[in-house]
């Protein structure tokens, strides 16, 4: 972490980026949805840019209309913050070719697979969201935490903490949640929106994932997958994906929960989960991915049986 006052590094700068990560999450969007309105208060005019729309469960956000794409990128910017991103990549396009003249780059994260790739680092692996990390950062700023604001971050946490139920959840979570609501977060929508808010899509693909449903390593490891042929036939998009692992890891006695996706011909995603011992982030990383220690992630490129049967090969030797 950088005890410089971010408002003092970015004030030579008209105009700042903030990037999130692709197939955004409701971390990634509340936390640069918050942070673009607390440097607003400070003069610091941001957009905020992501590879894709923003589910709609999302769309309540106050702010959300105005996220841009890519192909919107100002060429002229020089200064940029990565939100939530454990490296530059996770943006999911090619930065320099829409903004060839960055010169500072601000790295705002908490998974433990983070690089450091900024030319400042702000990078907290005990948070339980990146939305933890903004919060702190505005209070020290001393931008006025508004609703919307606290709305933004108290989905941040929410989300990203699977509602105060997952290991990373500390009494610093717990009280920082308690002080959102104090300020004026909005947790009747974000529970209507985000938690009963499902299409009849997103039923769908549940149904399909959990037909695929399987065990191995006498049920430690349970796993769901979709192929291409079934996500192309169900009309899904990223969003109809949210949350499937969930099924899988609530099981009995499964220690890791797996889903595997196929996102193009001979490239396959893949997500980890796990209940109490085995650090996914590790499992990951030999893939080339990573995450965090009950969370994590990967892309092969190869077929979905060669993925099923590689992850589980690895998977099995932790149990």
């Amino acid at each position: 972490m950088f005890d410089e006052n971010i408002a003092t590094i970015l004030a030579p700068y008209k105009k700042i980026l903030i990037l999130t990560h692709e197939m955004p999450d409701g971390d990634c969007i509340g936390s640069a949805l918050g942070l673009a309105q607390g440097l607003k208060q400070k003069g610091i005019y941001t957009d905020v840019v992501m590879k894709t729309p923003i589910p709609e469960k999302y769309s309540f956000l106050p702010g959300s209309e105005e996220i841009l794409l890519p192909d919107s990128l100002n060429k002229q910017v020089e200064a940029v913050i990565f939100v939530d991103c454990s490296d530059m990549e996770r943006i999911g396009f090619n930065l320099k070719e829409f903004c060839p003249k960055i010169n500072m780059i601000i790295n705002i994260d908490h998974h433990v697979s983070n690089t450091h790739f900024g030319h400042f680092n702000l990078v907290d692996t005990q948070a339980a969201a990146t939305g933890e990390i903004i919060y702190k950062l505005l209070l020290k700023m001393e931008a006025e935490i508004t609703p919307d604001i606290a709305t933004a971050l108290y989905t941040a946490l929410v989300t990203d903490s699977g509602s105060f139920q997952y290991d990373n959840t500390t009494s610093t979570t717990l009280k920082l949640a308690a002080d959102l609501l104090d300020y004026g977060a909005n947790r009747k929508t974000i529970k209507k929106y985000i938690w009963e808010n499902s299409s009849l899509t997103d039923i769908n693909v549940l149904k399909a994932a959990l037909n695929s449903l399987s065990f191995s390593a006498e049920n430690k490891i349970a796993y769901i997958y979709l192929s291409l042929n079934t996500i192309n036939s169900l009309q899904v998009s990223d969003e109809n994906f949210e949350g499937l692992i969930n099924y899988p890891r609530s099981i009995a006695g499964v220690e890791v929960a797996i889903f595997f996706k196929e996102i193009e011909p001979q490239v396959v995603k893949v997500s980890f989960r796990s209940k109490e011992y085995v650090d996914v982030n590790q499992l990951a990383a030999v893939f080339g991915g990573g995450g965090h220690v009950r969370a994590a992630g990967c892309t092969l490129s190869c077929s979905l049986d060669d993925a099923i049967k590689q992850v589980l090969n690895v998977t099995q030797q932790r149990i």
